[in-house]
């Protein structure tokens, strides 16, 4: 599905959301990707402290896939304490039973005694003065707001649709392609494979893919398989073999690879922390 952004009115409703909240908010591609990269953000010194070291970043990374794999796996707005003490939440944009992007906001205050985030932030081995004094900036919100908040965020993602600044666009083509890759994402798929089941040509099928979705055909199969490998990661036993198999992948180190570029981190480390 090809989705159209009105980035002017995109960045204009986000802005009034932080206008009128004090709180950053974001939107989501279905993939997880920002639209446009970060349509809006206030500094968050508390934030960019943590994120400006690796472990940081990391942390940080995996606690937003986290939210959002619960959003995507319910269909339904989700919040939770990041690994910072933080209260985020997602919502998700659904589009004919389909999660077409996200709306994410947080880094939402609740506490003021700092000394009770040490269980969050223990690990990063930052300097907690300086954490303390960045938390300290930080306003502070009271569950009912909170609460408030998240039910007008819900609202806005109903909003954003509504107002067409996501607008799916349907190719017939690229619609054909993405079904075939989805039904048969364990196997060896090729673009030979696809382009004949399709029936279209390769040189086609490759160009509908970049203009679409700015990556090859291949890519795109990768993001799918791996999409399809987290759910398997975190809801069953099986090892990093058996998944990397059951969703199509040619060998386990080929899937780690894909995935920790995709995701920033192993498959191992993942299935242990989800």
């Amino acid at each position: 599905m090809i989705i159209n952004y009105d980035l002017e009115k995109i960045s204009k409703t986000l802005e009034d959301f932080y206008k009128a909240t004090d709180i950053n908010m974001n939107l989501l591609k279905a993939d997880f990707s920002f639209v446009s990269g970060r349509a809006h953000r206030e500094r968050n010194f508390y934030c960019e402290f943590i994120q400006n070291t690796p472990s940081g970043k990391k942390a940080c990374t995996h606690s937003d896939i986290i939210l959002l794999e619960k959003c995507k796996e319910t269909k339904r707005a989700q919040m939770h304490i990041c690994h910072a003490g933080l209260i985020d939440a997602a919502a998700p944009i659904i589009y004919n039973d389909a999660i077409i992007g996200y709306v994410i906001f947080g880094e939402m205050k609740l506490n003021t005694d700092f000394t009770s985030l040490e269980k969050y932030i223990s690990d990063l081995g930052l300097d907690f003065a300086k954490m303390e004094k960045y938390y300290e900036e930080i306003p502070l919100f009271d569950s009912e707001k909170i609460q408030s908040v998240f039910n007008i965020a819900i609202m806005l993602a109903k909003h954003i649709l509504l107002e067409n600044m996501l607008k799916p666009d349907f190719d017939e083509c690229i619609q054909r392609a993405e079904d075939f890759i989805n039904e048969n994402l364990s196997e060896d798929l090729s673009i030979r494979t696809i382009s004949e089941n399709i029936n279209v040509s390769k040189s086609v099928l490759y160009k509908k893919f970049h203009d679409s979705f700015g990556c090859t055909v291949s890519e795109y199969i990768n993001i799918k398989r791996v999409e399809k490998s987290l759910k398997l990661l975190k809801t069953t036993d099986l090892s990093i073999e058996e998944v990397s198999q059951k969703v199509g992948f040619s060998s386990a180190p080929y899937f780690g690879k894909v995935f920790k570029r995709l995701k920033g981190t192993t498959p191992l480390k993942y299935k242990k922390n989800g």
